[in-house]
């Protein structure tokens, strides 16, 4: 985020106000089974997380729901004119593999693994005909100072500077929806859930968004900084 003297908008303390990021990102399925997929992915996949996984072929989709049972990083790349950017290999493990929500799974890989006669559709193929596959998990945070520009929030998140996530506010007079971006990284190791805070920079608002945003800061943030002032 800017430095404090660059800020447009006043940042307010806040308290007791949550909401939830939703987390998007594609990867690369570098092999595939019924019971799970290796990824590759530009971000860091945090381990015990379940995700919900769009499986992209040809002519088709699958929606399944995976747990990251290890990430490790794999190797760097370059980027043109910015740092390096950090490549990840991931294991997933896919839920709910020997119920119904199986069979779709199932019928894609018939459709997008080509097996030999002897081969058994339970093993593990490689995937290099897959589009990429999306990626989404949900992450509550609690918002620690406001402004109409952004917010910096505690979550469990581990975001990378840049990344674009869904936000989710939850005010007093009802929920207020809007993109973000990672502007600030601070990392908290050793805090079991609370991962680090992130500064989030509200990506294109709508005047909706910014009305809501507006009328909470004057109602229940300035009116407590006058307070204060008079007292």
């Amino acid at each position: 985020m800017p430095h404090a003297g660059q800020r447009r908008y006043k940042r307010y303390e806040v308290h007791d106000v949550h909401g939830a990021l939703l987390f998007r990102t594609q990867v690369q399925v570098r092999n595939l089974s019924v019971a799970g997929a290796a990824v590759e992915s530009s971000e860091r996949l945090q381990m015990g997380r379940p995700y919900a996984v769009r499986l992209v072929g040809d002519h088709e989709a699958c929606d399944v729901t995976g747990t990251i049972r290890w990430c490790r990083l794999s190797s760097t790349r370059p980027a043109p004119g910015a740092e390096p950017r950090a490549v990840y290999l991931a294991g997933l493990a896919f839920e709910d593999v020997f119920t119904e929500k199986a069979q779709g799974l199932l019928g894609f890989l018939e459709h997008h693994v080509v097996l030999a006669p002897h081969e058994r559709l339970t093993g593990r193929f490689r995937a290099e005909a897959l589009r990429p596959a999306d990626l989404e998990a949900r992450f509550e945070f609690e918002v620690l100072k406001l402004s109409l520009s952004g917010m910096l929030v505690r979550t469990s998140l581990e975001a990378s500077l840049g990344a674009r996530v869904g936000l989710e506010l939850t005010l007093r007079d009802g929920p207020v929806a809007t993109d973000g971006r990672v502007a600030f990284v601070q990392r908290e190791p050793g805090r079991g859930e609370t991962a680090a805070y992130l500064g989030l920079e509200f990506m294109e608002p709508s005047e909706k968004t910014l009305g809501a945003l507006a009328g909470f800061i004057s109602r229940e943030l300035e009116t407590g900084d006058a307070a204060e002032a008079s007292s």
